[in-house]
């Protein structure tokens, strides 16, 4: 059944990325009112929609990865790790995987990781689903239970199962059981955006003398006027022709009647549309390349930091980790849970240790979990699980000591 689904061939048990967003939206309400059709495709023609879901795509895909377990209020590596976690698919890397499934998310609002099991229903790969391909249907079974179930226009009359595909969402209405695509939500702006990034090529493109007309005495032929018009984009249309020298003879006047793009704001536009996809998708401007709002994210680098982890990666590392963690419960692994290492992107300055120190002082945190956060194995003999906190604390309702004479 899973084989009907990834198309037949158990040695190609992933679809390309390309063919993850053929697609797209329904081009039947993509179209926006500045006239630009928005899908995806068109979406990652913006530079900053591109950049925005590369940057959060590959900062969640290439964090480390790996499975623990709680023991005695300390947190502990699952060992022998699951093969597939090892190894997500025989033909993609566990990073493209795992950017397949941010990058749905980003552009859809939902990703689909179908499992490819063996006969005792031990997990054996992983595969990303094309979002456009799969309907989730949430509906009561024979025992009256609520259970999500899937169909695929690539298995046209089987069901699927939560057992056979893990659904990851983004943000969702009440009541809904799909994520809100991003690029849905902000087709307008967006856009706006493809509109004006096409505007400027134009612009540029014309030697940025848009609009321009040649008036000669007299009345030309047909022919004459379209033998000037090319001998004039001969020299002067192009990026790099804008500044060549113009001869007009014959009593011939050059004039030009489009707006200049100072007229046309088109520079805002485009640093307002930056602006507005570091916001649609919780990213620090200045990582787009727009200084412009960076100081809103914190005064310094690791401040930043912290932020981008913080608001930025935390809702899609959660999401991904409960997904993983769904389908090691599929596979009878109770205790453990799918872990990435976020907090790798703050280890940059001296400030983490002293707060490790502080924790360790005031039993917040014991050796034990400060090394876990830091990737290293607990200590011998459960030396670090012990909490510790100062004796000269007391309780802010406790009697005085009597002072002895």
């Amino acid at each position: 059944m899973i084989r009907r689904l990834l198309g037949g061939r158990t040695e190609r048990r992933e679809l390309t990325f390309a063919d993850i967003w053929k697609r797209g939206l329904d081009l039947t309400t993509a179209r926006t009112t500045s006239g630009e059709l928005v899908d995806y495709d068109t979406a990652l023609t913006l530079s900053s929609v591109y950049a925005a879901i590369r940057l959060l795509s590959d900062s969640v895909s290439t964090l480390s990865l790996d499975v623990l377990y709680r023991s005695n209020g300390s947190e502990r590596k699952f060992r022998p790790l699951p093969s597939w976690v090892l190894s997500m698919s025989t033909e993609l890397r566990n990073h493209e995987i795992l950017g397949q499934v941010v990058t749905s998310l980003l552009l859809d609002g939902n990703a689909y990781l179908v499992t490819l099991r063996d006969d005792t229903g031990r997990v054996l790969s992983l595969s990303v689903l094309d979002p456009s391909d799969i309907t989730p249907t949430l509906a009561a079974d024979d025992s009256g239970i609520q259970r999500l179930t899937f169909t695929s226009s690539q298995a046209p009359g089987t069901t699927f199962t939560s057992r056979d595909i893990t659904m990851v969402r983004g943000l969702m209405k009440p009541g809904q059981i799909q994520g809100l695509s991003p690029i849905t939500a902000a087709r307008e702006f967006i856009g706006l955006g493809i509109a004006t990034q096409r505007f400027g090529s134009a612009f540029f493109g014309n030697g940025a003398t848009p609009g321009s007309v040649i008036e000669v005495p007299g009345q030309l032929s047909p022919e004459g006027a379209q033998a000037l018009k090319t001998a004039w984009n001969d020299v002067h249309k192009g990026s790099g022709n804008g500044s060549r020298l113009a001869v007009l003879t014959e009593s011939a006047k050059f004039s030009k009647i489009s707006l200049s793009p100072e007229d046309s704001q088109f520079l805002e536009t485009r640093q307002a549309t930056v602006q507005d996809v570091a916001r649609l998708y919780g990213v620090p401007p200045h990582l787009l390349a727009d200084a412009s709002g960076s100081t809103s994210w914190g005064s310094g680098l690791h401040e930043q930091n912290v932020a981008f982890s913080q608001y930025s990666l935390r809702p899609l590392v959660t999401r991904v980790e409960a997904a993983l963690t769904s389908i090691m419960r599929s596979e009878g692994i109770a205790v453990a849970y799918a872990r990435f290492d976020l907090e790798s992107m703050r280890r940059v300055t001296a400030d983490r240790w002293t707060s490790y120190s502080t924790a360790i002082q005031t039993g917040v945190l014991s050796i034990d979990e400060v090394r876990a956060y830091e990737g290293l194995a607990a200590l011998p003999d459960d030396q670090g699980t012990r909490h510790y906190i100062p004796l000269n604390l007391a309780p802010v309702d406790a009697e005085p000591a009597s002072s002895s004479e």
